[in-house]
């Protein structure tokens, strides 16, 4: 009789705990959120920094405290292109502690928080000797706690462009000086032209020339043959008047 009362009891105790189990493990699928990050600039120069913020989306706890109140995680980046410099914090979150790529955090006043917001951003530089083109930060392994369970979130990331304007904007002036050298060469071209035409004229030779000193050439032709022809009026004179 006893060993039967025992038996219920072993019994009842083990329903307990896969009904307690199975409540908590239907607490922990109901909770959910979302990670997002955010750059200020998505197209940065060697040299210069790049802010990045990360969000908390869609948030739906059930479990714990409603809410999430501390977080770790880890941000995966090139290290050749991007080094670290500081993390802040925000209106409800301390800033971000942050060693070897891992970030961890918690709200001011340890409350637990249930709203779209930001909570922290990262900086980095963007290395001198950096590989131009795109560039992947990514969020992995995000794990928030509602102060009696911990809710993971999808991995989440975001591309920026490391561009070089300085080179750009020296190409561009090189552009720009070699198109005034090239002007200058077109002057100086001209010039050396000029003398040699003034030499092919002389011998005869009308040389094969742009648009403008074909016109050139055309009205010297004419001036030309207007001399010649007053010339050969002024003989005809000169004859009619020796006549006479």
């Amino acid at each position: 009789m006893k060993n039967s009362i025992k038996t219920k009891k072993t019994i009842s105790i083990i329903l307990i705990a896969i009904i307690l189990l199975f409540t908590t493990t239907v607490y922990a699928a109901s909770d959910s959120f979302k990670t997002a990050l955010s750059v200020n600039n998505s197209s940065v120069k060697k040299g210069e920094n790049v802010v990045v913020t990360i969000s908390l989306n869609n948030i739906s706890i059930e479990s714990g405290e409603k809410g999430i109140g501390a977080y770790t995680a880890k941000l995966d980046f090139d290290s050749s292109v991007l080094e670290y410099v500081e993390t802040k914090g925000t209106e409800n979150w301390e800033a971000p502690f942050y060693s070897e790529k891992q970030i961890t955090g918690t709200t001011n006043d340890g409350n637990v928080v249930n709203t779209n917001q930001s909570i922290g951003t990262i900086t980095f530089k963007v290395k001198e000797n950096a590989t131009l083109g795109e560039t992947t930060i990514k969020l992995t392994n995000f794990s928030g706690s509602t102060a009696e369970t911990d809710v993971s979130s999808e991995d989440t990331s975001i591309k920026i462009t490391v561009v070089n304007s300085q080179n750009g904007g020296s190409s561009s002036g090189n552009e720009g000086q070699n198109g005034g050298n090239g002007s200058g060469n077109t002057q100086n071209g001209g010039t050396g032209n000029n003398g040699s035409n003034e030499e092919d004229i002389k011998g005869g030779n009308i040389p094969n020339t742009g648009y403008s000193n074909i016109i050139i050439y055309i009205l010297i032709s004419i001036f030309t043959l207007m001399a010649i022809g007053f010339g050969i009026r002024i003989k005809l004179l000169n004859k009619k008047v020796s006549k006479h």
